[in-house]
């Protein structure tokens, strides 16, 4: 199986997670200038983008290896959460609204790619057994 490492580093309120990768490499999170009741979310953002990213990369590949082509694809991911029976904190869903702007004569091949893509990606998928997760894939015809 494959493995992929990432690193956190503190110091004060500066965080630093190093990707060890070319795309991404250092995500810098600095709360200096932040007032303390403005700092959460940051996590539940990362996961938010995460699985946006994954599911909207993971759609794009499905389009292009049939053939289809499009315009752009647009998505937002919402994040919503809860508490557990504990009274803890969890997050309780995520509902991703995706649009595919393309041409019309692709659509039979954008029909069949949304029905895969409702079991998830690689990150979705994997959240699953933890919590609800919602596709809303659209077409918008150019």
């Amino acid at each position: 199986m494959a493995q992929l490492t990432v690193s956190y580093d503190r110091k004060g309120d500066k965080q630093v997670i190093d990707t060890n990768s070319q795309v991404l490499g250092e995500i810098a999170i600095d709360y200096s200038s932040i007032p303390e009741d403005a700092r959460g979310g940051t996590a539940k953002q990362l996961l938010a983008a995460s699985t946006l990213h994954c599911f909207c990369g993971s759609l794009a590949k499905a389009l292009e290896t049939r053939g289809a082509e499009y315009e752009r694809i647009t998505g937002t991911a919402t994040l919503e959460t809860g508490l557990d029976e504990k009274k803890r904190a969890r997050v309780t869903g995520i509902t991703l609204d995706v649009t595919v702007h393309m041409d019309e004569d692709y659509g039979f091949i954008f029909d069949r790619v949304e029905k895969i893509m409702r079991k998830g990606c690689l990150i979705t998928a994997s959240l699953h057994e933890a919590f609800p997760m919602t596709y809303n894939l659209e077409l918008e015809e150019l």
